[in-house]
């Protein structure tokens, strides 16, 4: 619940990280003159494609959290996954809350979203049915500090299936300003101040994660919250 609220608030942190990506994007798959339905059902289908790498990476994230939880509880250090994921989770809160800078420009900078720009550019000849699908799946592999923190939380899901799972939820509450960057002008989606409060809600369910490995340890008492 926690992670849902989250992304839906925090996906206003999509307006200015991925707001120039999805409207060339659009401009692209939505030929001139289309009908309100067609622009509609095109711009659908690329937020599945989003959703749908979303779930691609909890998938594997979710994968190798529980290969790393098996290990973990073999050794007797099952809260320290917990507390690894809890961090992360933190320390992307922090950066949606502008405390401190966002660590997914590490990646941006590693030259990732300059080759899923340039995967966009090879689409251009792609047909109108795929292209927006292909696209959308781009997109979701962007650097981003709240897909990162979702799939810190994903990774201890405890199987592949529920971290694929807990992604595909985390998408759906991106999906209405996301969709709203293909209708809405972006100097209106601007105006909405969410991403602050995301990034407190993440920060806490990191800290959740965190006391849930301390208390697997013993350092602290189990309690319905953790």
């Amino acid at each position: 619940m926690l992670l849902f609220a989250a992304s839906l608030l925090g996906s206003a942190h999509c307006i200015g990280m991925c707001g120039p990506y999805v409207a060339m994007c659009t401009a692209q798959f939505v030929p001139r003159g289309s009908t309100v339905a067609a622009r509609f059902f095109l711009r659908l289908v690329f937020n599945l494609g989003r959703i749908a790498t979303y779930g691609v990476i909890g998938l594997i994230v979710g994968a190798f959290g529980q290969i790393a939880l098996a290990f973990a509880a073999r050794v007797g250090l099952n809260g320290m996954v917990a507390i690894a994921a809890g961090a992360a989770a933190v320390l992307f809160g922090l950066s949606l809350m502008g405390w401190i800078r966002d660590p997914a420009r590490l990646a941006a900078y590693a030259g990732v979203d300059r080759v899923l720009r340039a995967g966009r550019t090879r689409l251009t000849q792609a047909s109108p049915m795929v292209a927006p699908l292909f696209l959308g799946m781009l997109q979701g592999w962007l650097p981003c500090a709240l897909v990162y923190a979702a799939a810190s939380r994903a990774a201890v899901a405890g199987s592949a299936g529920m971290g694929a799972l807990t992604m595909l939820i985390f998408g759906l509450g991106t999906l209405p300003a996301v969709f709203a960057l293909t209708v809405v002008p972006q100097t209106v989606l601007r105006r909405v101040k969410a991403q602050r409060l995301a990034g407190v809600l993440l920060t806490v369910l990191g800290l959740v994660l965190i006391l849930r490995g301390l208390a697997s340890f013993g350092l602290i008492p189990s309690t319905v919250m953790w």
